[in-house]
């Protein structure tokens, strides 16, 4: 079979990683398998090793039936961690042109190496020689007919032979720098993670980069998986041309609706070149677009389930301590940890259980990136008091999830747990003061008067200021009433002014939320939010939101003649809200702008029913 690549020796040998016995690739490539008796063949021989220490010394072939025209050789070296272990990596290329002696058929003898006592060898090349003055065929076409392996494309970056290789499908052909973006999944479902990662691909120096300028990814949850600070090079064989890689970015997706999505191109600002001794430049690059096709959950979902439960998770209950006595608190504590998008997650409510007041849950979640991949935690803890003596059932609790790697639906349970009720124990009583002697430390000491003489003035009815001040408070009184009533009439009720002035009310809260949405207050920027809804409803519906539970202000609401859509919509709002003050860093620019506007739709609908 005729082709580009000729022939490939690979011997592995397993050691530490980076150190003593490594890996070791030694592989020809002639850039031709046809050529005039006049013409030139560029052949080259690369080995590289994946140890330290010296190489091994490179037997050409004895070339019987060509001749040698020139030879050069360059030489890469890199070093990396990979997965916490250093990656070492050495590639010496020798290339040599050579011309043919006689036409016909004429072969490339096997190169060698010695490395630590053992030889390895290419495979030998059959070159065809066509008389002098023939023109071979196109390279291009010969180019086509294969490609060359990377025999380390399964060792780099501590990936498995099975995972997917970044490069598999990049050819670049002459281009001396290339902006690549991939994804590890082109088929995933909604809210199951994605690996998004931007590599620069160079065979020239690079010494910096500028102006990386990220696609947006709008209808993605976004996480920050790896940013490098600093340029570290992977060498990579593509086409039998030595390159470097240079990871820019890895950040993990989490499509949130189903469909086509086309990812736009990154672009850099590439520069190259070192100091005085190498010319100086730069070079703009952009990325090519990524194509994904978003597919949605599939059918069969539980009653319960919720959309933003995709993940592998694990759910867990405790409550501290069990054995109490009436009214004293204990801690209930559920617990979801797994992989997944943490930030989109529904837990399961405690509903009311006889014999246990229960107080306001607090919300705490956790972020951790584990081989990149995101995991997270998040804690509910709630305070339960019981009421009455005896043993209270804390029941079980069930939540249902859709695991993408298994492509299914599973539902969680929890155990339930017994708390068990003793009377309160009475205090000691406290002890009666003893009495204290208030004399026994200075003794008994005689009471001493004394005595002055003193002027008796006029009463106070003949001064000339008393009458005017005895008449001065019945007048005030009357003038405030007079004013007060005047003040009534003058001015509207002070409801209907409220609910006049509701609309106002609360568009200036919102302004108030997006100038702390300015200044980074994520916080304070939901809390707000939430206000100027509930304090709409307070002030317009006559709806005190703070007292009643989210099915309770939704009747209310219905009652008046609001549309189920709206109220669903208002409930979604404030449980989005109440999410996101325990979680103030959650949420990009984007997602928090939308619900200013999600927040203003809900005040203007429920303005027009009025």
């Amino acid at each position: 079979m005729c082709s580009r690549w000729f022939g490939c020796a690979l011997a592995l040998l397993r050691g530490g990683p980076g150190f003593g016995g490594g890996v070791v690739a030694l592989w020809a490539w002639a850039d031709s398998d046809t050529v005039a008796l006049d013409g030139t063949v560029t052949l080259q021989i690369t080995a590289t090793y994946q140890s330290k220490g010296e190489p091994g010394e490179l037997q050409l072939p004895p070339l019987a039936d060509f001749d040698l025209v020139s030879r050069s050789q360059s030489e890469q070296v890199s070093f990396a961690f990979v997965n916490g272990a250093p990656s070492f990596r050495r590639t010496i290329v020798t290339t040599l042109a050579i011309t043919p002696k006689r036409a016909g058929e004429a072969t490339v003898e096997p190169a060698k190496v010695d490395y630590h006592g053992k030889v390895y060898q290419t495979q030998p090349l059959k070159i065809r020689v066509l008389p002098a003055g023939q023109a071979p065929p196109p390279p291009s076409a010969q180019r086509q007919r294969s490609r060359a392996p990377d025999p380390f494309a399964a060792l780099d970056q501590g990936r498995g032979p099975d995972e997917l290789d970044p490069f598999a499908d990049v050819h670049p052909g002459q281009r001396d720098l290339l902006l690549r973006a991939t994804v590890d999944n082109d088929r995933p479902f909604v809210g199951q993670q994605i690996t998004y990662s931007l590599y620069l691909l160079a065979r020239i120096n690079v010494s910096g980069i500028d102006k990386l300028q990220l696609p947006r990814l709008d209808g993605f949850w976004t996480e920050e998986i790896e940013a490098p600070q600093q340029l570290v090079g992977e060498a990579r064989i593509l086409d039998g041309v030595p390159y470097r890689s240079f990871l820019l970015r890895k950040r993990a997706l989490f499509a949130l609706r189903p469909g086509k999505v086309d990812i736009e191109p990154a672009e850099v600002e590439v520069l190259t070149g070192f100091g005085m001794l190498f010319s100086r430049g730069s070079s703009r690059r952009a990325s090519q677009p990524v194509a994904l096709e978003v597919q949605p959950l599939p059918p069969g979902k539980p009653a319960g389930f919720d959309p933003g439960n995709v993940g592998q998770w694990n759910l867990s209950v405790t409550v501290d301590p069990q054995s109490v006595a009436v009214g004293q608190p204990v801690t209930f504590r559920l617990v979801a940890t797994g992989r997944g998008n943490v930030r989109d997650l529904r837990l399961p409510r405690l509903t009311t259980i006889p014999g246990l007041r229960a107080y306001d849950a607090t919300v705490t979640d956790k972020e951790s990136i584990d081989k990149g991949l995101v995991n997270g935690t998040r804690t509910v803890e709630q305070l339960l008091v019981p009421e009455r003596t005896g043993v209270v059932e804390v029941p079980a609790l069930a939540m249902d999830i859709f695991d993408p790697q298994q492509k299914q639906y599973r539902t969680l349970h929890t155990e339930s747990v017994v708390l068990r009720v003793s009377p309160a124990v009475a205090g000691p009583s406290a002890s009666e003061p003893a009495a204290q002697n208030l004399l026994a430390a200075g003794g008994v000491r005689p009471i001493r008067l004394r005595l002055g003489s003193a002027l008796r003035g006029p009463p106070p009815w003949l001064r000339p200021w008393f009458w005017p001040l005895l008449a001065l408070p019945p007048f005030g009184l009357a003038l405030l009433l007079g004013l007060s009533g005047m003040r009534r009439m003058m001015q509207i009720d002070p409801e209907q002014r409220r609910i006049k002035l509701a609309r106002s009310a609360a568009t200036k809260r919102l302004r108030g939320a997006q100038a702390l949405l300015a200044r980074g207050e994520a916080a304070a920027f939901y809390a707000e939010i939430a206000r100027a809804v509930t304090g709409y409803l307070a002030d317009k519906q006559k709806v005190v939101a703070a007292g009643l539970t989210r099915e309770e202000l939704s009747a209310a609401l219905l009652a008046r003649g609001h549309s189920e859509e709206t109220v669903k919509k208002l409930a979604r709002v404030l449980d989005d809200c109440d999410r996101a003050r325990f979680a103030p860093s959650a949420g990009e620019a984007p997602a928090r702008e939308a619900m200013l506007g999600r927040a203003d739709q809900i005040i203007s609908e429920l303005e027009g029913k009025v």
